[in-house]
């Protein structure tokens, strides 16, 4: 019920926008959620290169620090069912180049004051008002980076995201993941493997 509720909010906010033309099932979220991991856990070689320019980029102490600031990135999901405070925790201490941002962009997006948020945080950090601001800019470790994060979440308020650039159209959007996930095969039905008692009684009088 979960799940279903958090596409309908979710991927139901694209819907509603014109962006989506349906919504996929609860198991082809699944489904396509397996298929995204790959994707989720690796990283660009220019994120590789930006990402570890710094001691505190380093894997070793920039993961722990994260899931540290950010206890909830030690999931690896679809990211529907977060709460838009965790989303946004991640995007301030992972770094993305702009072409992985379009997702979380329009994760937030859908949820009521999520890009608003967004700017208010990294706002934060680039002005250091907040005790967090020397830790999030040594985990990135790429100058300028929360600055734009500000201007995206900006762009995404008018449905403008960053260029995907080569990364896979099904990964790079919540959209274009939505679409992928309703392009599978679904679940049959409820009931399909189960059975109808009232019908077996019947038979067997």
């Amino acid at each position: 019920m979960r799940t279903a509720r958090a596409i309908d909010e979710r991927m139901g906010f694209f819907v509603k926008h014109g962006h989506l033309d349906r919504l996929p099932s609860p198991w082809q979220v699944r489904v396509g959620g397996l298929a995204m991991l790959p994707v989720t856990l690796s990283e660009s070689e220019r994120e590789r290169q930006r990402s570890r320019s710094t001691w505190m980029g380093q894997v070793p102490i920039r993961v722990p620090l994260q899931v540290l600031y950010n206890p909830r990135q030690l999931l690896a999901d679809s990211g529907l069912t977060q709460r838009p405070e965790s989303i946004v925790r991640h995007m301030v201490s992972v770094y993305h180049e702009d072409a992985f941002l379009g997702y979380d962009l329009q994760l937030l997006q859908s949820h009521p004051g999520g890009l608003a948020l967004l700017r208010e945080e990294a706002s934060k950090v680039v002005d250091g008002r907040t005790r967090w601001a020397p830790y999030l800019r040594g985990l990135v470790a790429w100058p300028g980076y929360h600055a734009r994060l500000v201007e995206l979440a900006e762009a995404a308020e008018r449905f403008e995201y960053p260029d995907a650039l080569n990364v896979d159209p099904r990964f790079a959007t919540l959209v274009g993941f939505a679409r992928f996930c309703g392009a599978m095969p679904d679940w049959p039905e409820r009931g399909f493997y189960g059975f109808d008692l009232d019908k077996l009684v019947r038979r067997w009088r």
